[in-house]
């Protein structure tokens, strides 16, 4: 496949532009690290605590072009990579609305749109890596005072800035290709960043891809089209510094992805686009422990559309975010051996949706909006070197609009608790820390839970008392098209809905040295054991059925019923030397709900366990690195029931080994090569399956060897 002619010419404008102004600015000394140090974006949670944190440096080294391949190691973390390249995110076997995926602060909340939190398309969220410049994961009830949705843990997405993109130059520019074969495709990014004086900066980053079909390792297309799945994403941001205490970040990022429906009788195609703005202020005096204050503003619309076969773009479904926060910081006994770090705020979300079945009836607009409020504060208490404690307190309450009825939503309170102690600091056993938390998550309803699925309207019902329901208008229960009888389901409102609610407690230690076996090396570890019950879980169960002009429908509704609990180890590890570097994660879980009686039922649903290893050498002085990763899922069997048909589902384990090599020529020009899947196994994250009159193999797999070429070059 050849590179498109347009992305090509944009590229070597690029360039052209860049060595042109290399040639032609001035030079103007910049300190980047004391205005970084400014920075409004920092995680309230820090890595004491449990945060892990990717920065652009590591998604260059991974070749990362997925969120699953930025992530990967991380030991909590599961990524589901779709065919068209998107991401279903799962955390401490959490994932959906469990798990809030914010970028520049504002939560990715597409999946609204959707009723089933299991639709793929609605779970799913697209990432362009190149625009990032740190992605933090905090998982489980860490992450409480980010309010709703942090049952499983949240992942902050930051944009790059001109800082990272300097390093200390007035002007900068970098160009990125990316070849890969399997899936052929071609990827080119480029960053562009100035210094304007003492007090404004400027950065770009624009990024563009075109890829081709994958195949898996038994040589069959993973899609049942040849239509390519084409990206195009830029960013633009300016950073103010009017004094060393201030700074002003504004930013304007836009994601859009194109592809076509994996199924062998159509060739509708869709769209997902992603626009986020965000404004950020921070004011933090060196002299004034009692002030670090930051706000931000952020707006994301996420928008899907279809062409439905005819080539004319058509919505089927848009979430509009706006998202606001304050938070001041202030130290109390800076001078002292125990010090006070309190870091306290408020936020505010509103969702206002479009939802993706029927986008208007009779012309009116089918929609609805939530919002929420919330409130937050964290005391971290330092004894010295060897002992710190945080707690925090937070507060969250919401309210829903929408098809004529309002929803009052019930406050919540949730609270945390953890400490990190090193009590041998200054002995043999130095660097080693016990680690222990507890505290409790929050996740509201989503709009569908409370107003019902529905077609056209909301469904109104009369329950008879004896498992059936009478009705004027059944029109809310059948698709668009009012002739399709007997093909919809009855959903009924439920405003009395509770948030889903989570109570974690973690233990573990951690262990950092640096110089253990040779000088200038440095061997982290971290072990943890933890246990999250799941309260007031909100479900689908059928009420009853209703029967229309001799049809007989299901009627269901969205309940407060299932609890459930999800426990078990995690155990990530790093060595880094001027020789040697290695990383191994391991992730090994399990789980039960709770039954009427009280008995616990397996969930074998789960992953029981995935370990994640990579180990490899520098050499030349490390300007050339070689190394090999690996990754093993452990399958698993279970049935499932619904609607009164019981399905068994069957997943092999598999091992995945990848080979990967640098060399960097000169301080400006580095090339990378990797191979995924060296050894091609056919391996799958979906169940095992096979076609019921044929016996064929008609597995999901993924991708079989694929080799991915990079070149970047610093101007």
């Amino acid at each position: 496949m050849n590179i498109k002619p347009s992305l090509l010419a944009v590229a070597i404008a690029m360039a052209t532009q860049s060595a042109f102004a290399l040639q032609t600015l001035e030079t103007t000394s910049v300190d980047g690290n004391d205005k970084k140090a400014q920075s409004t974006t920092d995680a309230r949670v820090s890595e004491d605590e449990g945060a892990s944190i990717v920065t652009a440096e590591d998604i260059e080294q991974r070749q990362a072009t997925s969120l699953e391949d930025a992530l990967a190691g991380n030991a909590g973390v599961v990524i589901e990579e779709t065919t068209n390249g998107g991401s279903e995110i799962t955390i401490r076997g959490l994932s959906s609305d469990n798990v809030s995926v914010r970028v520049e602060g504002a939560p990715n909340n597409r999946r609204l749109t959707s009723h089933r939190t299991t639709d793929s398309a609605g779970d799913t969220v697209w990432l362009n890596m190149d625009m990032y410049e740190s992605v933090t994961v905090i998982p489980g009830a860490a992450a409480n005072t980010y309010g709703s949705g942090s049952t499983g843990g949240v992942v902050l997405l930051e944009t790059k800035d001109p800082e990272s993109v300097l390093r200390g130059d007035d002007f900068a520019a970098n160009l990125r290709y990316t070849y890969t074969t399997n899936g052929q495709g071609n990827r080119i990014s480029g960053d562009v960043a100035k210094q304007f004086g003492d007090v404004f900066a400027l950065n770009a980053t624009l990024s563009t891809s075109s890829v081709e079909p994958a195949e898996d390792a038994n040589g069959k297309q993973l899609t049942d089209n040849d239509e390519t799945t084409d990206d195009l994403s830029y960013l633009i941001k300016g950073v103010i510094t009017p004094t060393q205490s201030q700074r002003i970040e504004l930013s304007v990022m836009n994601d859009k992805t194109e592809y076509a429906a994996n199924t062998p009788d159509t060739l509708e195609k869709f769209r997902v686009e992603d626009r986020t703005f965000a404004a950020q202020y921070g004011y933090n005096p060196q002299d004034n422990d009692w002030v670090d204050f930051k706000a931000r503003v952020s707006r994301a619309n996420n928008e899907r559309e279809s062409d439905e076969q005819t080539g004319d773009w058509t919505s089927t479904g848009s979430v509009e975010t706006t998202y606001a926060e304050i938070e001041n910081t202030t130290v109390l006994g800076a001078e002292s051996s125990m010090t006070h770090r309190l870091r306290y705020g408020a936020d505010y979300t509103l969702d206002d949706v479009d939802f993706q079945n029927g986008y208007t009836f009779n012309g009116v607009r089918l929609s609805s909006t939530r919002k929420q409020i919330g409130g937050y504060l964290t005391d971290t208490i330092s004894f010295g070197d060897a002992l710190k404690v945080s707690g925090s307190l937070r507060y969250d309450t919401y309210s829903a609009d929408g098809f004529g009825a309002d929803v009052d939503g019930k406050s919540s309170f949730n609270s945390k608790l953890s400490a990190v102690w090193h009590p041998l600091e200054g002995t043999a056993a130095k660097g080693l820390g016990f680690i222990a938390l507890i505290g409790s998550g929050y996740k509201v309803p989503q709009l569908f839970d409370l107003y019902g699925k529905h077609k056209v309207k909301v469904f109104q019902a009369t329950d008879n008392g004896d498992g059936t329901f009478t009705t004027d208008d059944i029109s809310p229960c059948l698709d668009t098209d009012s002739s399709n009888k007997g093909s919809g389901t009855c959903f009924l409102p439920n405003p009395d809905l509770k948030g889903e609610s989570s109570l974690s407690r973690e233990i573990g230690f951690t262990f950092d040295r640096d110089d253990l076996v040779v000088d200038g090396d440095r061997l982290s570890t971290r072990v943890n054991y933890f246990h999250t019950d799941l309260k007031d879980q909100i479900t689908t169960e059928t009420a009853g059925t209703v029967t229309y002009d001799g049809t007989t429908y299901d009627v269901n509704q969205s309940v407060n019923r299932d609890e459930a609990a999800v426990f078990g180890w995690e155990i990530e590890a790093s060595y880094d030397s001027r020789g040697l570097f290695g990383h191994f994660s391991m992730q090994d879980i399990a789980g039960y709900s709770v039954n009427d009686d009280d008995s616990h039922t397996k969930d074998t649903s789960l992953v029981p366990r995935i370990i994640s290893t990579s180990i490899g050498t520098f050499f030349a002085d490390q300007k050339g690195r070689v190394g090999i990763d690996g990754k093993y899922r452990q399958g698993r069997s279970y049935s499932s029931t619904s609607r009164g048909v019981t399905s068994e589902y069957v997943y092999r384990s598999y091992y995945v080994y990848d080979l990967f090599a640098s060399w960097q020529f000169t301080e400006n020009l580095g090339v990378q090569a990797r191979i995924d899947n060296v050894t091609d196994v056919a391996y799958s994250n979906s169940s095992k399956a096979e076609d019921a009159d044929t016996g064929e193999d008609t597995t999901a797999y993924k991708a079989g060897r694929n080799a991915k070429l990079s070149v970047a070059y610093r101007f």
